[in-house]
C-alpha cells in the first residue's frame, strides 16, 4: 500500500470517528486536515492524520465517558500535531499529542490570584490518566494527577 494510501485511509478514519462528535468539532477536524505546508507562513508543517485519527477518537471516547463533556478548542501546532485547549473558571488545560504520548499542561489560579503550572506526559493510550487531567479540570480533582 503507497504512502498516499495510508494517509488518505488514515485521514478517512478520522473523519468517520469525528462523525460522533459536534458538528463544530467535525469542521474543526476538517481543517486540520486540510492545513498544507507553510500554513501558518513560516514553514509549519501539516497535521499529521494518525494524530488527528488519535485526538478523534480520544474525543470521542471522552464524550462517551463522562458526564458533561466540554468540547476543546482544537490548535495545530508548528511541528505537524495538534493541541486540545480547555479552559474553565480558574483552570485551564492544555493536552497535546506527542511523539511518545501525550503532554499535558494544568494551569490553575490559586486563592491569592497567583497562577500555578503543573505538566504530566503519559503514553497515548492511556485514557484513564486522560481522563484523570479532564476531571481534574472541572475542579472534581483538587490535586494534579500525578504518576
Amino acid at each position: 500500500m503507497s504512502d498516499m494510501t495510508i494517509t488518505e485511509s488514515v485521514k478517512r478514519t478520522a473523519v468517520e470517528t469525528a462523525a460522533s462528535l459536534s458538528t463544530q468539532l467535525r469542521q474543526r477536524i476538517n481543517e486540520l486536515l486540510a492545513l498544507e505546508p507553510n500554513w501558518d507562513g513560516e514553514n509549519a508543517k501539516p497535521v499529521k492524520p494518525h494524530v488527528i485519527a488519535d485526538v478523534a477518537e480520544t474525543l470521542k471516547r471522552l464524550s462517551q465517558h463522562t458526564d458533561e463533556f466540554r468540547e476543546p478548542f482544537l490548535a495545530p501546532t508548528f511541528d505537524g500535531s495538534v493541541q486540545m485547549e480547555w479552559h474553565e473558571n480558574n483552570r485551564s488545560l492544555d493536552i497535546e499529542a506527542v511523539d511518545k504520548g501525550w503532554s499535558a499542561v494544568g494551569t490553575e489560579i490559586g486563592p491569592e490570584g497567583k497562577r500555578h503550572y503543573h505538566t504530566a506526559e503519559f503514553e497515548r493510550n492511556d485514557f484513564a490518566r486522560f481522563t484523570s487531567f479532564y476531571q481534574w479540570l472541572s475542579d472534581n480533582e483538587l490535586i494534579w494527577p500525578s504518576l
